[in-house]
């Protein structure tokens, strides 16, 4: 009978061990399943919450991607919403893929990584001058996937199509709006200012075509700056009769800058022109920092982007270049208008 006691305590006593060792064998598991749970949960939904704006309808026949950096978001939001449009009429879902922030700013390569991760059979791209040296996407069997570019041209990216500015409309549009902004003082100074104004051959083409219609205006004169300094601004800022004309992106956000510092935000004299598409551009002018702003139409580009790359589908090959519609936008803000 002790015998007996004995054998069942000692089949307790191990059965207690096995279970023991179970559990440390679980526990561990249990916890690694949790962290790649989590893991995932943090990279892929979290992070797509904020990076994407997905089209509802995923079991569509192509999948169109619209990419840039954060501070084009507000400009690719249009473009995307005007490619949406055609969504239906040709089968596809359109998305908008941008970093949340700047703070989340994510490599332009990697932009293009994306579309590759999810073989797109399209990406509508805004290029700027950070995009230098990239490669362009290809689908999971390696084939180029089809690529329309906005933005700033760059002629060793293959693109299926550019849409973007007609210099020589655009510089007619910007003239007549020189003319509108100076008769009520009749006449005046413009002061046409491009970084690259005597070396890019676009920026020629701008500049020509803003002289030639001003050329019957004699109420106007004009000059043409590479740069401005800040003592340059400050002999500016009690002429009523002078309006700058900034030629790119960069131009309107420096001079923008430059009126901040030096206090000019309440200025009711000389005007000021800008060109740009992103976010910053469309800040100053709503604080009326700047007075009038230039930029493409978004949403007509979006649907263009659409219509090219089924062009490209059916033909093989699609229009090169394509002038954008032109948007003027002007501020509320000046209290001395």
């Amino acid at each position: 009978m002790m015998e007996k006691k004995s054998l069942s305590a000692m089949e307790k006593k191990n059965k207690s061990s096995s279970l023991k060792i179970s559990g440390f064998i679980v526990l561990p598991i249990l916890l690694i399943l949790a962290v790649c749970i989590i893991t995932w949960y943090f990279l892929f939904v979290l992070s797509k919450q904020d990076i994407t704006k997905n089209a509802e309808n995923s079991e569509r026949t192509y999948h169109i991607i619209v990419t840039g950096s954060s501070d084009t978001e507000l400009f690719l939001t249009q473009v995307y919403d005007g490619a949406s449009k055609l969504g239906d009429q040709y089968n596809a879902v359109v998305e908008l893929y941008v970093p949340g922030s700047q703070a989340e700013e994510v490599s332009t390569q990697s932009l293009f990584d994306y579309a590759s991760f999810v073989n797109a059979d399209c990406v509508i791209a805004y290029i700027d001058s950070s995009w230098g040296g990239i490669s362009v996407p290809r689908k999971l069997d390696n084939t180029i996937i089809p690529l329309v570019t906005t933005g700033q041209y760059d002629p060793n990216l293959q693109q299926i199509s550019y849409i973007g500015n007609s210099y020589w409309e655009l510089g007619k549009k910007i003239s007549n709006e020189t003319v509108l902004f100076l008769k009520k003082n009749s006449g005046g100074e413009a002061l046409i200012i491009g970084k690259d104004v005597f070396n890019a051959p676009s920026l020629s083409s701008l500049v020509n075509s803003i002289q030639d219609s001003l050329r019957p205006h004699n109420e106007i004169s004009y000059s043409i700056t590479d740069t401005i300094t800040s003592e340059q601004l400050l002999s500016k800022a009690e002429d009523n009769s002078m309006l700058l004309i900034c030629l790119t992106e960069e131009d309107t956000i420096a001079v923008a800058q430059m009126i901040i510092e030096l206090k000019l935000t309440d200025r009711k004299k000389f005007g000021v022109i800008g060109f740009g598409n992103n976010e910053t551009c469309q800040l100053y002018l709503g604080k009326g920092i700047i007075d009038e702003l230039i930029s493409l139409d978004p949403e007509k580009i979006g649907e263009a982007a659409i219509r090219e790359f089924f062009e490209y589908r059916k033909k093989g090959h699609a229009n090169s270049y394509i002038a954008a519609d032109v948007k003027i936008s002007k501020t509320a803000n000046r209290s001395g208008k």
